[in-house]
């Protein structure tokens, strides 16, 4: 019975299989720590990065750039004020203004000799990969 007794409480002496005191204190806190860094290191960090990225975008916007807010809205900036975004969204040129927050994407306009080469490449006829998907040029 006494056996039982010290088994259950653990108050044998210190065998060979188990492990000291003071590694059973370090353990969790080690543990911890590695969690935390390792959630630093795959979410937090990524995560500032994108977010300096896009706030060194909205800083760079331009007329004539190509938005797309967070509600999906898609067109180009029209005129910038302070805060405020223009934009111009469809043929009929329909302006909208957004705040530079409400923007999701940038895309820079394009040089007008770059155009002159893109429609070029237009018209040649479009490949396409096994999903549907167009095939550039390059991945062939």
């Amino acid at each position: 019975m006494t056996d039982y007794i010290i088994a259950f409480t653990g108050l044998t002496g210190t065998g060979a299989g188990q492990q000291p005191d003071w590694m059973a204190t370090v353990y969790p806190i080690a543990m911890v720590v590695i969690m935390v860094a390792v959630f630093y290191f795959l979410i937090l960090r990524p995560q500032r990065k994108r977010d300096k990225e896009m706030k060194e975008q909205l800083s760079k916007l331009s007329v004539g750039d190509k938005v797309t807010t967070i509600g999906g809205v898609i067109g180009e900036v029209a005129n910038i004020k302070d805060d405020e975004v223009t934009i111009s969204t469809s043929v009929a040129h329909t302006l909208m203004t957004f705040t530079k927050s409400a923007i999701q994407t940038v895309e820079k306009r394009e040089a007008a000799g770059s155009k002159a080469s893109d429609s070029k490449e237009e018209d040649k006829p479009a490949k396409k990969s096994f999903f549907g998907k167009k095939k550039s040029d390059d991945e062939e």
